[in-house]
């Protein structure tokens, strides 16, 4: 029922944070989002897992790629139960040590997908980026590799001199 608050609750500390900047496609849709997949997390308390974790899944990947640190991914789950808490702190509302729970352990859950997935990512980042350069490396050494041997041969052959500016 209180929605809209939350989420604008939720928009406001997320939009206080120090760079990176959150995009306007995390503020507008992403919140959003987030926090329907929660209420159905929470209106189905016997799932364990379901819609959040494909979520958050997804939310890890993409905060790798705005270039958000781990930190970060964290601080945005538990911008999400401080907006809940203080909304209902604000207006009286009783949370139930059981409601409370349940909530904590959905955030729970979507915060450590969210973290194994951007580590995940970030893991296959590296690796594509040192095997990249590790495939730098070996054609550089080819090239100089080859240009040794032919030199070499052509020394072999005895076809040109080692003291002149060819052999040199």
């Amino acid at each position: 029922s209180n929605r809209d608050e939350v989420i604008a609750r939720t928009r406001s500390k997320v939009a206080a944070r120090p760079a990176p900047r959150p995009t306007e496609e995390e503020l507008t849709n992403g919140i959003p989002l987030f926090l329907d997949q929660l209420v159905e997390r929470l209106r189905d308390a016997t799932s364990e897992r379901g819609d959040i974790s494909v979520s958050a899944t997804a939310h890890g990947k993409d905060m790798l790629e705005h270039g958000f640190s781990v930190a970060q991914v964290v601080q945005g789950y538990g911008d999400v139960c401080q907006a809940v808490t203080e909304l209902a702190m604000d207006q009286n509302a009783r949370i139930s040590t059981e409601g409370f729970r349940l909530l904590n352990r959905s955030l729970d859950t979507a915060t450590a997908d969210a973290v194994s997935e951007f580590e995940h990512q970030r893991d296959r980042l590296t690796s594509a980026r040192e095997t990249e350069r590790l495939g730098f490396l070996a054609h550089e050494l080819r090239n100089h590799l080859n240009s040794a041997l032919m030199a070499f041969e052509i020394v072999k052959r005895g076809t040109v001199g080692v003291g002149g500016s060819t052999g040199a």
